[in-house]
């Protein structure tokens, strides 16, 4: 449909836990992710400190809780849980492409593993 994306991953962050999204299209767009704990930025002679998340349970602490929601739900309704397998393989699709391009120095298409 001629959608474009482009996924990026840092583990080695050294200010925090750094994982962020962003979406647009036409119509709008769709940021995700901060790594700050809370909205205090600190100037002084030596620069500007932020408090940052460490930890992917800091930072995605809501996202966890509605995943873990969303699930129990499901399972006490005998629904199918709105994050699928199909979604889990594609996120794996996606992160493996990724590593995939850093060997290779180059874009990786998917579809085309």
């Amino acid at each position: 449909n001629g959608a474009i994306a482009t996924a990026e991953a840092n583990f080695q962050a050294v200010y925090g836990y750094d994982v962020r999204g962003e979406v647009f299209g036409s119509k709008g767009m769709l940021q995700a992710g901060n790594i700050n704990q809370d909205n205090c930025v600190r100037y002084h002679a030596e620069g500007i400190a932020i408090a940052t998340s460490r930890m992917d349970t800091d930072l995605l602490r809501e996202a966890y809780v509605a995943e873990m929601a969303e699930f129990a739900r499901a399972i006490l309704h005998s629904d199918t849980p709105r994050a699928t397998g199909t979604d889990a393989r594609n996120a794996l699709e996606i992160a493996l492409a990724c590593i995939e391009s850093v060997q290779q120095r180059k874009p990786i298409l998917l579809g085309e593993r």
